[in-house]
């Protein structure tokens, strides 16, 4: 098949980014419909499909190389579009939580699928282009989602469980285009075991994936500081923290999309650019004092958000055995789901330590955070090119 058409449906998979997006505008009316239901609960809604995401997306890895990722996909997608769709014509509160459960279980199959599957299909720049533009995709359909679900949580919060049919569009080009996966063999030309899978991620990308969960969490204390800070600060209000959140989506798309370009120019360097972006952006956060200042640090921190994963991926891939690599990409999204999900617990513990207020403190610590990361990237990949300019 051609390489062009065959990315149709291979993009086509990451298109359901987020299996959270669309009912978080519709929280609050959710809430008013069950007064019984305490609000804590009612936000399960929204983190339960991660935690359930996470967890499948570990044994991905290992389903992989048993069961064709092409059948792996038709069925998480199958499990995405009913647990999403499901909740418009459920009355029942803990009947909706279940669905939100499937969601979870269903993107946790082809959340990782998409990112492992590209490694195997495509070779060279045209994949380090397909890893970024995976994001993009993922990137826009996730503002999709939530703008889809926003806009009908207003006439009746049922509908807004409408925006997860973006995942019938994915199906239907997965169903008519996707062909058969070629499954990874070990040395026997066998289906690999578990223990061989596991041994076959060397040990420098567990530090690989230990850098990017560490990195992740602390990115995100901003996504969850940056309402206390605007509003507390008196720079804008809620509605310009959403738009924030919203153009930093904008700036990881365009990274995400150029990253292929980027990797090719400066190989190595990737890496440490992308968690140096992050770090100057949210530098200019913590620093501003006014709604342009905030907006300007959102886009150049998305857009090293969109370039740091891809090339991670691409890293980790590099690092692994072929049977491995399904497993090392899922483990590192299954980490970053966790990491997202104890972001507030990690933000407090950094309160109590250092003594420090939320928001904007908490911003300018990961804004640190994030320098000394990149410090350490960059020297790790000094050391890494003089190692592969020796070994020519």
């Amino acid at each position: 098949m051609n390489p062009y058409v065959l990315a149709i449906p291979v993009l086509a998979i990451g298109l359901q980014d987020s299996a959270s997006a669309c009912i978080s505008p519709a929280i609050a009316s959710i809430c008013a419909t069950y007064p019984e239901i305490p609000v804590s609960t009612v936000q399960l809604l929204v983190t339960l499909p991660s935690i359930a995401c996470c967890v499948v997306a570990i044994f991905y890895g290992w389903l992989s190389v048993r069961i064709n990722p092409r059948t792996l996909v038709i069925a998480g997608l199958v499990l995405f579009v009913v647990g999403g769709m499901l909740p418009m014509l459920l009355t029942s509160f803990y009947g909706i939580l279940a669905c939100r459960i499937v969601l979870g279980m269903g993107a946790g199959l082809t959340l990782p699928a998409c990112d492992s599957i590209i490694p195997r299909l495509y070779k060279g720049r045209l994949r380090e282009n397909m890893m970024g533009w995976n994001m993009t995709v993922g990137a826009v359909g996730c503002t999709i989602m939530i703008f889809v679900g926003g806009q009908f949580a207003v006439k009746d919060w049922h509908l807004s469980f409408l925006g997860y049919g973006v995942g019938l569009i994915s199906l239907v080009l997965v169903l008519a285009l996707l062909p058969r996966i070629p499954m990874v063999k070990d040395d026997k030309g066998e289906k690999p075991t578990m223990s061989a899978v596991m041994t076959g991620v060397k040990w420098l990308a567990w530090i690989e994936i230990a850098v990017y969960f560490v990195g992740n969490m602390l990115a995100t204390l901003v996504t969850s500081n940056l309402s206390l800070f605007v509003e507390g600060a008196g720079i804008g209000t809620a509605a310009d923290t959403g738009f924030a959140l919203s153009i930093q989506m904008i700036g990881a798309a365009f990274g995400a999309f150029f990253y292929g370009w980027l990797k090719h120019r400066l190989g190595y360097f990737v890496i440490p650019f992308s968690w140096g972006l992050m770090a100057l952006g949210f530098f200019v956060v913590s620093n501003g004092d006014s709604l342009t200042g905030v907006y300007a640090g959102m886009v150049v921190a998305g857009v090293g958000v969109g370039i740091v994963w891809p090339a991670y991926c691409i890293r980790i891939t590099e690092l692994c055995k072929p049977a491995s690599q399904a497993m090392a990409i899922a483990i590192a999204g299954a980490l970053q789901g966790f990491g997202n999900f104890f972001n507030p617990v990690i933000g407090a513990w950094c309160v109590a330590l250092l003594g420090i207020g939320y928001g904007a403190d908490l911003i300018a610590v990961s804004s640190g955070a994030l320098t000394a990361i990149c410090a350490m990237v960059l020297v790790a990949s000094v050391v890494s090119r003089k190692r592969a300019r020796l070994g020519e």
